[in-house]
């Protein structure tokens, strides 16, 4: 389980990256991002077992806020209804509960699913909206036998929700808790992704209130760990996971997408999962990943940033959506394209020097990364006209630290582009 909150562990040991706008200044155990059909941001998250929901308003992010039955709590879902309303799907990270949160004009309502025994357990579950935009839920109730029911639970026109099965007869069996999410394709065809050890599958309706599995990926050496993030392109649909190898090493983020055939594939080495956004130009995934404890930063879309992602979304105009978390608590930041800055940082003849690419000017900022978490400023360099740096590190002694880190910071947007060296290996 440390694997599955390190990016919750880390985020009070990492200091402010950048000014941008400020959601919430403190510690959160988990926050995930929704954007409207218009663009605008609704960001949910969770601090000492209090839910609150931010959307913002002219630049301000007022929230409106409930108490949960846990402080230990990750948000599974959020989703925005067309008219505004935000659903939230929250769990408490040992399995003992499910709730769907509701925005209302009344305020937020909660409604609590919870195991069918004491000693059985919810996995990490998933939240969708229907073409009537009425919530879907997916999750899998774990019992110690390691018999697992997937179950689905979907909004009538009455507001009530109604349970139903997908699996049946405890399948399929695990030693851990399964993880499973709802996904609605374009003609309003639903689908159901499950992952457990050792494997995933794709679960459609078929007549006779039943369901057939597709596997979308399969190994002996591989755990699926924690939630996973669905989404759909026309009939096609992609699903994203952290696998955990405990005998080959760090974990790294997986990738599946069903059509006509199955793909699948190791996309991100050493990295644990955040988020999965599908732009018109494919599927762009956002994680974390570390060099040493409580030395990580955030990875989206192929670029590196301080701080750890919570989230990542692309909105209808091309922007991109992150919410950060670092030493001041919890950012959002919008790039209006794709992000299209990478610094680079590495060692040469016992300087530090790097490059700035897709940047034009500015400084960069060098920080030296001791295990722990803690840093220290190195130096404030200028970039030269073809985009490179140096810096020399005077407070070096005897004790070499953990990772070096070089942070450019967007001056339109504030976004925090960096590197680590060295580099996680992948």
């Amino acid at each position: 389980m440390r694997r599955l909150v390190l990016t919750v562990a880390v985020v009070l040991l990492l200091p402010p990256s950048a000014q941008a706008e400020s959601i919430f200044a403190g510690p959160v155990s988990d926050a995930r991002l929704a954007v409207a059909a218009d663009g605008t941001p609704t960001v949910a998250y969770v601090s000492g077992g209090v839910l609150s929901i931010a959307r913002r308003t002219l630049g301000s992010w007022p929230a409106q806020t409930v108490a949960l039955p846990g402080s230990d709590v990750e948000i599974d879902g959020v989703s925005i209804v067309n008219d505004g309303e935000t659903l939230v799907l929250a769990r408490d990270r040992n399995g003992t509960w499910l709730a769907l949160v509701t925005e209302t004009a009344q305020g937020l309502r909660v409604h609590l699913i919870h195991p069918d025994a004491p000693k059985d357990l919810i996995g990490p579950s998933g939240l969708a909206l229907d073409h009537h935009g009425r919530a879907v839920l997916a999750y899998a109730l774990w019992v110690p036998s390691h018999a697992t029911y997937l179950r689905l639970v979907r909004e009538d026109a009455r507001g009530r929700l109604v349970t139903s099965r997908i699996t049946r007869g405890g399948f399929p069996s695990t030693p851990t808790p399964a993880g499973a999410a709802p996904v609605v394709l374009a003609s309003g065809a639903l689908r159901v992704v499950e992952t457990y050890l050792p494997a995933a599958i794709e679960w459609r309706p078929i007549p006779n209130n039943d369901w057939l599995g597709q596997f979308l990926h399969g190994t002996a050496l591989g755990v699926p760990t924690g939630r996973v993030g669905v989404a759909a392109n026309g009939s096609a649909v992609f699903a994203a996971w952290t696998e955990d190898y405990p005998t080959l090493g760090p974990p790294g983020v997986m990738l599946a997408v069903h059509k006509h055939h199955v793909f699948n594939g190791l996309a991100l080495q050493n990295a644990i999962f955040a988020a999965l956004a599908l732009t018109p130009h494919g599927a762009e995934l956002a994680a974390n990943r570390c060099v040493a404890d409580n030395v990580c930063g955030a990875l989206v879309a192929g670029t590196e940033l301080d701080g750890i992602v919570a989230d990542y979304a692309a909105d209808a105009t091309g922007g991109r959506q992150v919410l950060l978390v670092d030493a001041t608590g919890l950012a959002w930041y919008r790039s209006p394209a794709p992000l299209a800055v990478h610094v680079t940082l590495g060692a040469v003849e016992g300087q530090l020097a790097g490059r700035v690419d897709g940047a034009s000017g500015g400084s960069v900022a060098v920080y030296r990364e001791n295990a722990g978490g803690s840093r220290t400023l190195v130096a404030t360099v200028p970039l030269a006209p073809d985009g490179t740096f140096t810096a020399t590190d005077p407070t070096l002694g005897p004790a070499a630290p953990a990772a070096y880190r070089a942070v450019w910071t967007d001056p339109a947007t504030s976004i925090p582009y960096a590197s680590l060296f060295p580099q996680p290996s992948g």
